[in-house]
């Protein structure tokens, strides 16, 4: 009797694990952006202070009903040499970058190890369509290099 018992509530766990993971595999994410707000780059590459502003991710392009602020992200992982600053500007529907216009400016200094990088930027917009695209300048002597790799970047927006 004992072993019949044991076995029903094993079976009666197991039915709950699958039916919850059922559950869990058919709902889908509450916040999903679109492909054109949002994407990854695995390429690495380098920045010297001559190379000027660079395009960290590729353009990010969000419509929206109404003016309001949207958020646009961006993480990377960085290396920057001693005495060196990585800084990073937006730029707006194809604009130069605007460095501190929207959010921080100072995305990586240096460290031991390379990081990740993270940060966000608001910036006001109008209803229609806004194209933003996160760019990076490295700032230091002549010699200094930084390198970034793996990196993301997302723009999101109320679009109801």
């Amino acid at each position: 009797m004992r072993r019949s018992i044991r076995w029903s509530r094993g079976a009666a766990a197991v039915g709950t694990v699958a039916l919850v993971a059922a559950a869990v595999t058919s709902v889908q994410p509450a916040g999903a952006v679109p492909a054109a707000q949002a994407g990854c780059q695995a390429a690495s590459f380098g920045a010297t202070p001559a190379l000027g502003w660079l395009a960290l991710t590729a353009p990010r392009t969000v419509t929206v009903t109404s003016s309001q602020f949207i958020k646009a992200e961006v993480t990377a992982d960085v290396g920057v040499d001693a005495g060196a600053e990585l800084r990073l500007g937006w730029a707006i529907n194809g604009s130069a970058p605007f460095e501190g216009t929207f959010g921080p400016a100072n995305f990586a200094n240096h460290q031991e190890f390379f990081e990740t990088r993270s940060t966000f930027a608001l910036i006001s917009v109008g209803a229609g369509t806004t194209t933003v695209q996160p760019f990076v300048r490295l700032i230091g002597a002549s010699a200094k290099r930084a390198t970034v790799l793996h990196r993301c970047s997302s723009a999101e927006g109320n679009t109801s």
